[in-house]
C-alpha cells in the first residue's frame, strides 16, 4: 500500500540527519545498467565530496553520465526487536540526495575537496602526502535535491524535502 505524504521542507532537518554519518551508497547508471558501491563521505553547504583512486569503474560512468543518487539509511535498534515483536517496522532515518557529480582534477581544487572531507572527519590541518595527486582523485556531487524520512515509531514517519539555496543575485 502506498503512503500518500507531502513533504515538508526542512534543509536544517535533513542535514541533520546527514550529519554524523559516514558511509552511504552512490547510484550511477552505466548506459541502461545500474551501478551502486557503498562509499564514504562528507557533507558541507549542499555538496558531498568522495576520494577515491585515480582510475575506476566509478570514474568511468561519472564521465559519461553525471546524474548520481546518494543514498544514507540509519537503523537504531536491535534487529531482534523484529522477531521479538512479530512487527516488520524499525526505528531509522534515511536520504536520498539527487544532483551531478564531478570529478576533480586540478591540484587546487583537489586540494580544497579533500581539506573538506578531512575536516569533516575531525582534522582541521590535513597535509597530503607527496604523492597525494597521483594516487588520488576527489569527487563531489552538486546537490539539486534530497527527500529524508525518519520512521520513529510503527506507521508514524516524518518526511522532509531539501532545496538548493540559491545564492542571492
Amino acid at each position: 500500500m502506498k503512503t500518500q505524504f507531502q513533504p515538508v521542507l526542512n534543509n536544517a532537518e535533513v542535514e541533520k540527519i546527514i550529519h554524523g554519518t559516514y558511509q552511504g551508497v552512490l547510484c550511477m547508471a552505466d548506459n541502461n545498467a545500474p551501478y551502486a558501491l557503498p562509499i564514504n563521505h562528507a557533507f558541507k553547504d549542499g555538496k558531498f565530496y568522495f576520494h577515491c583512486a585515480p582510475t575506476g569503474i566509478k570514474l568511468e560512468i561519472i564521465n559519461k553520465n553525471p546524474n548520481v543518487t546518494y543514498v544514507i539509511s540509519k537503523y537504531y535498534g536491535d534487529p531482534a526487536h523484529f522477531e521479538a515483536s512479530q512487527k516488520c517496522h524499525g526505528f531509522w532515518e534515511s536520504v536520498i540526495a539527487y544532483g551531478k557529480a564531478t570529478v576533480i582534477t586540478g591540484k587546487e581544487e583537489q586540494l580544497a575537496a579533500f581539506k573538506t572531507f578531512m575536516a569533516y572527519y575531525g582534522t582541521e590541518d590535513y597535509a597530503p602526502a607527496e604523492n597525494f595527486f597521483e594516487t588520488t582523485r576527489a569527487i563531489v556531487i552538486e546537490v539539486e535535491k534530497m527527500t529524508a524520512r525518519r520512521e520513529y515509531e510503527e506507521h508514524r514517519t516524518d518526511y522532509w524535502h531539501w532545496e538548493k539555496v540559491q545564492p542571492e543575485t
